[in-house]
């Protein structure tokens, strides 16, 4: 079980570990906020990427069993990302006007459930992951085994979050200059990912 604890720790936290919607959004609360807020928005989005481990198992079940599911998931996504890019786009707009803050320190935790929810990325990543590892013979199938790699999932989410506090911390004044971007980069982002899917799916 410490194998698969392990493995899930690590395979989260080298899947997260890119820049992305959730590591750019905690860089922004930790300098427009604290470090508590940026840890109650981690704690947040940590507590759903174990769920997403678990649905992405779901997933995989259904494909095999219903390969045309495949079709309706990636449509999902299309939709996710479209309100996503006009969800940053719409935050763009409103913070010109007036100076806005992503969350506070009571919202911070929701807020980091929510934006972890909608992280369509997590649930292809995991269900890829997990078919190679038991490809491989690295994964075993019991449920204990995967309660413990899912475990791992979600603090390999912790700590590698939690990294980019730390590195934001000592570089604080040049990634201020960058998070002015921030709104405009996800939405520009999200949109070409579900222009991408769209022309997948039907081009």
């Amino acid at each position: 079980m410490l194998f698969h604890f392990i493995l899930g720790f690590v395979t989260s936290y080298l899947g997260f570990v890119a820049p992305s919607m959730l590591n750019l959004t905690v860089g922004k609360i930790f300098i427009d906020e604290n470090k508590k807020s940026a840890r109650h928005f981690i704690l947040g989005a940590a507590i759903v990427v174990f769920f997403q481990f678990l649905l992405s198992l779901i997933v995989i079940r259904l494909i095999h069993k219903f390969p045309h599911t495949l079709f309706w998931i990636k449509n999902v996504a299309v939709f996710v990302f479209m309100y996503l890019s006009f969800f940053y786009l719409n935050k763009e707009f409103s913070s010109r006007q007036k100076v806005q803050q992503i969350c506070n320190q009571k919202t911070c935790f929701s807020y980091g459930i929510k934006l972890s929810f909608i992280n369509m990325f997590a649930i292809p990543f995991f269900a890829l992951t997990y078919s190679f590892f038991i490809s491989k013979g690295w994964l075993s199938e019991e449920y204990n085994y995967l309660l413990s790699f899912g475990i791992g999932t979600s603090l390999g989410v912790i700590a590698v979050l939690s990294s980019y506090i730390l590195l934001i911390k000592k570089m604080e004044a040049k990634v201020t200059k960058v998070m002015v971007f921030f709104n405009p980069l996800m939405s520009i982002i999200t949109g070409f990912l579900a222009i991408l899917t769209l022309i997948k799916l039907y081009f």
